[in-house]
């Protein structure tokens, strides 16, 4: 088990808990009380699809950032650069695993 990894997540978890408890109390003047009126599945449902929908807008981001770098190689000369670029590109869009 790789525990400095685990740990950065807790702590990053923790992080974004935090400031997002503040948010809200910023939002709505009072931290998350569970026993509000308000249905805490269907807004779990909202958040979660918001967040689909940022992972999606992320992955298009990053396709297009490769697909400009690998414009970018063709113009390169030095064919060991390429090579490493490309496997780097490889690793970032998930096509190289395995390999």
């Amino acid at each position: 088990m790789n525990k400095k990894h685990l740990s950065r997540s807790i702590d990053s978890f923790a992080d974004v808990a935090t400031s997002q408890e503040e948010k809200g109390i910023v939002k709505y003047g009072k931290p998350l009380d569970p026993l509000d009126k308000y249905d805490w599945l269907q807004m779990a449902k909202e958040e979660l699809v918001d967040g689909f929908k940022y992972l999606e807008a992320e992955h298009v981001k990053r396709q297009q950032i490769v697909i400009r770098i690998r414009k970018l190689v063709v113009l390169m000369h030095h064919q060991f650069a390429k090579a490493e670029i490309n496997a780097l590109l490889d690793e970032l869009e998930g096509t190289n695993y395995g390999k």
